[in-house]
This record gives structure tokens, sequence and C-alpha cells, in this order.
């Protein structure tokens, strides 16, 4: 299992993105999300923040544009609603 941390201030294309513990790109402003065994799983924990997340390029390849968009759909259609 790896750490996962999002940045608090958004890219200049308004996503924040999610880094993996040890990333050289993370922002010392960050938020942690907690320890998962896949980045698909952090940035899900992420999105329950920020609506607008992606994985860094460099230390989060494995999830791809395709498995961003499905994750989005997945919390919009599942998240519980509020009393």
């Amino acid at each position: 299992m790896t750490h996962y941390f999002v940045d608090n201030r958004s890219q200049p294309d308004g996503a924040h993105e999610v880094h993996a513990v040890g990333c050289k790109r993370m922002a010392s402003d960050k938020q942690y999300l907690g320890d998962f065994l896949s980045c698909e799983q952090a940035v899900f924990e992420a999105r329950q923040v920020y609506w607008h997340v992606g994985g860094c390029a460099r230390c989060m390849e494995e999830l791809t544009a395709s498995e961003t968009a499905r994750l989005a759909q997945l919390v919009f259609e599942f998240r519980p609603a509020r009393a």
C-alpha cells in the first residue's frame, strides 16, 4: 500500500493533482488522502473533496483518462444523499 496526497491548489486547468508519497512534483500545500492499494482508489477518495481531480502524470502513469472519467461517473451516481 502507498500513501497518497492531493494538492490543495489547483493546476491551471482547474484540476487538483493526486500524488503518491515521494513524488517530486507534490506541492507543499497538500492534504493527506490515506493509504491505498492503487492510485485509482486515491483519486476516488480525492473526489470526495474536489470534483476536478487527476493523477500526477509522473507518479500515476497507470491511471488513464478513461479510468478517470469512469471514476467521475461513479462518484456522481453512487454518492450518498445528505439528509
